[in-house]
């Protein structure tokens, strides 16, 4: 028993260690590609499906609409006279709603869901979600803080800047988080595990 233990201990095990071990047959790399791609689909039109009932916009929307409205109206008072109630934000007379589209659930649960889908470990699934959730709420408050002084103060390109510019650049910054997420914690967790 004493040799099994030495043995053990020279391959780089000790009586406490835990063995991981495969489900099967190892996944090549085009069929790990295909089963995140499917997973990430199938997460994305479950969350889809339930970001869009009443009770979400009663539960999610409406409460993160106001509060994105609260925040950005603390902000903005530092660049003229805010008006803020409920969903609607005014700065020096230009006014928005903040509505479903704009209040950043979905590039969040598309995120969620490439955090999700991703084959990594559960705690690295979670320090993927405490990372990024609250990282896209403040690329969102910068969106729409810097949306409403481009609205206020040069209200003719707000448009542009609001469709073509912060479209790009909420998912492109929302990526970027996925992509520090997965080479941070999800790959150095997988060779740690592998």
């Amino acid at each position: 028993m004493g040799r099994h233990r030495t043995n053990r201990r020279a391959r780089g095990f000790d009586s406490g260690a835990v063995i991981r071990t495969e489900k099967g047959p190892p996944l090549s790399p085009r069929r790990l590609m295909a089963r995140f791609c499917l997973f990430f689909l199938l997460l994305v039109l479950i969350f889809a499906v339930l970001t869009a009932t009443p009770s979400a916009q009663v539960i999610l929307h409406a409460p993160l609409s106001r509060l994105l409205v609260l925040i950005s109206a603390s902000i903005l008072g530092a660049f003229g006279a805010v008006s803020a109630s409920g969903n609607y934000l005014s700065l020096n007379g230009f006014g928005v709603s903040i509505v479903e589209a704009c209040n950043g659930v979905l590039p969040t649960y598309l995120y969620v869901a490439a955090v999700l889908a991703l084959p990594s470990r559960w705690r690295d699934k979670g320090w993927g979600i405490l990372i990024g959730v609250p990282a896209i709420f403040l690329i969102n408050l910068i969106r729409v803080v810097t949306l409403m002084l481009c609205g206020a103060y040069w209200p003719t390109v707000f448009e542009q800047v609001h469709i073509y510019v912060w479209q790009a650049l909420v998912i492109g910054l929302s990526m970027a988080v996925w992509v520090f997420w997965a080479e941070r914690f999800a790959r150095r967790g997988h060779q740690v595990g592998s």
